[in-house]
This record gives C-alpha cells, structure tokens and sequence, in this order.
C-alpha cells in the first residue's frame, strides 16, 4: 500500500513540469508592491527560480498557479511603467555634475539616477519591478534650454555719474552708461547658457536754469555777443525798436537750458537810456555757473568809467595860484590883533585929552 502511495506521489509531482493542466488562461498583472494571489491555488511555482512555495509571488517574473487536482494557470507579473520626461537643467554649466544635467518629471515617489548607454539612451538603475520610460528617450534629442535674461526698458536723467543697470544674475556684468542718448542694449552672456533680450535705456538732460543779463543795443549798433561758457544764446530776428525772445541752446547734450530771468533781447531808440550790465546767474541742482565774459567785460568797462569821472571831478576842484590856500587861514589872528592894539591907543589917547 505504501508503495502505492508513493508510485502515485511521483506520478503527480511528475506530471506538474510536462505543463499538464485543465485550464488554459495565461494571466499577467502589473507590479504592485502586493502578493499576487490566485483564487483556489495550493502552490505557486516560481518558474524563474524553479521554486514550489505556497506564499504567493510579489515581485516581477513568471509563475504558475497550481491547483489541488494538479491543474495549473500560467501568469506573470510585469514591470510597473513610470514614464519620465527629461528636459536640459539650463542651470547647469561646464564643471557641476553631470548627474545635475538632466531634470526628470514623473509621477511618483521614486529615487533614481539617470544615466546612459555608449548609444544615448537613458536608463537608470532602479530595481526591475519597475520600467522607466524616457521622452525624449536619447540624449540628442533634448532641447538644451537657456536661461532667459530680460530687463524692462528704462529712463534716467542726467546725473555726471555712471549710471549701472544689473542683471539677476550674478555672474553676468552690469553695464554702465553715462552721456545722453537712447540706447538699445542687451547683457553680455555667455550663449552656450544664456539668451538676454535687448531693451531699450534713455538717458534725458539734465535741465539747468538761466538768469541772463539785459542783453539790448541801440538801433544801428551789432548785437553783443550772445554766448556764455555753456550755452548759445539765439533771438528773434528784427532790427526795430522793441523786445526779442531770447533761446538758449547748449553746448552739451547733457545739459539743456531754461531761461527764466532776462529772456527779451531789447533795441533801444537813442542812447538817453543807460545800458547797465548784470551778471548771468545759472541754477539746477545746485549747480553755480562763473558770469559769461562778455558780462565781466562790460562790468569792468563800467567801473573804469565811474573811476576816471571821480579823478576828473578832483581836478577841477583844485585851483593853482602860487601862493598856498592855507595863508589866509594863518593870517586872520593878526589881523583881529591889529585892531584891538589900535582900538586900546585911540582910547587912552582920548582919556589923556
């Protein structure tokens, strides 16, 4: 009897690998990190390690589900698919690691480094219940993104400084301006990394105040010169008698003028009006500007004209005679001791009679 039970005992472990079965499903299930358990199983056979268990498989690979009757189902369980997308780190530059080159996208909580085979095409590392799916799946095929630097367009006034515009970046130089004008600039970056998109900078002048001399002339004469050190001063054309709007325009882009004192040039009839020259005075900002020397001269001329009128009215006053203008005054103490000395004799002279 016992060596019929063991005649039958082999015939069944027999017939189990020569794939005799009552069912002829082939099921396949995706990883789960869970048994994969088949409903009426006794054994589970671990066809890639030719293992007999009764715990049910977890991990990816090919099984059969065996049933008492010797009946089995053939199933495997498939790679879970993680698909990443991978784009160019346009941080990345020459010299970080190369690991960091690379940013992947995917759903899920999973810690892997991305390589490459000799051909370019991703893999990575992880374990095999799961299959990662690269898009763009070669290296060639991802588009090395640079970094966008951009700057809004911008107005400053004159200052007599540098004026410096920066970037966010600080390995990028910021650039400097200085004089008027309208510029069209972009940074200097390095393109293997960077893109930077020009923009637009306008420097204004700087608006300095004038207070002009009165400028004027008689009918007939030249103008006088109307130019300070700074500026060009320009009137409106007309030789008659009356008032001309004065302009000034400056030597120097940086600078524009605003007349705002003295802004008439002015023809005079005759000459019974005297012509009084004043000092130009300049204000913006602080800024204090030395008289136009055509405005010293005329002073000096001034000052000259009053000096010699004051010598010549000492001129007249002193009158030559030859003899001192201080005699008269030492004389007059005689001349009253004279007339007392004679007034004293007539009057003992008239007691004695």
């Amino acid at each position: 009897m016992k060596k019929l039970l063991g005649v039958l005992l082999a015939f069944f472990m027999c017939c189990i690998p020569t794939g005799i079965q009552a069912k002829e499903e082939v099921l396949s299930f995706e990883y789960t990190g869970q048994k994969i358990e088949i409903e009426g199983t006794k054994f589970y056979h671990f066809i890639d390690d030719d293992i007999y268990t009764s715990e049910a498989p977890i991990d990816c690979g090919k099984y059969q589900a065996i049933y008492s009757d010797g009946s089995y189902i053939d199933y495997e369980i498939t790679p879970k698919v993680v698909h990443v997308n991978v784009r160019y780190n346009k941080d990345w530059r020459q010299g970080d690691s190369e690991e960091n080159r690379y940013l992947c996208e995917y759903d899920g909580d999973y810690e892997f480094i991305l390589s490459s085979y000799v051909n370019g095409d991703f893999k990575t590392d992880y374990n095999d219940n799961y299959e990662f799916e690269f898009e763009p799946k070669n290296k060639k095929d991802v588009e090395i993104v640079k970094t966008t630097i951009t700057h809004p367009d911008v107005e400053f006034v004159y200052t007599g400084s540098d004026i410096v515009i920066e970037s966010k970046v600080d390995s990028i130089s910021p650039i400097a301006f200085k004089n008027v004008g309208e510029y069209i600039v972009s940074f200097n970056v390095d393109s293997n990394y960077y893109e930077s998109i020009p923009f637009k900078v306008m420097i204004l002048p700087k608006t300095v105040q004038l207070k002009l001399n009165k400028y004027q002339k008689y009918v007939g004469e030249k103008d006088p010169v109307l130019e300070t050190d700074d500026c060009i001063l320009t009137r409106e054309v007309g030789e008659n008698v009356g008032n001309y709007k004065l302009t000034a325009k400056s030597k120097s882009r940086n600078y524009k003028y605003e007349i705002i004192e003295n802004d008439m040039f002015t023809i005079l009839e005759n000459k019974t009006q005297q012509i009084k020259p004043e000092v130009t005075k300049i204000t913006g900002n602080d800024e204090k500007k030395e008289p136009s020397k055509p405005a010293i001269a005329q002073e000096k001329e001034h000052k000259t004209e009053i000096r010699k009128n004051e010598e010549s009215k000492k001129e007249k006053s002193t009158v030559k005679t030859g003899v001192s203008n201080e005699i008269p005054l030492f004389l007059s103490p005689i001349t009253i001791s004279l007339i007392v000395a004679i007034f004293m004799l007539l009057k003992i002279r008239n007691v004695k009679s």
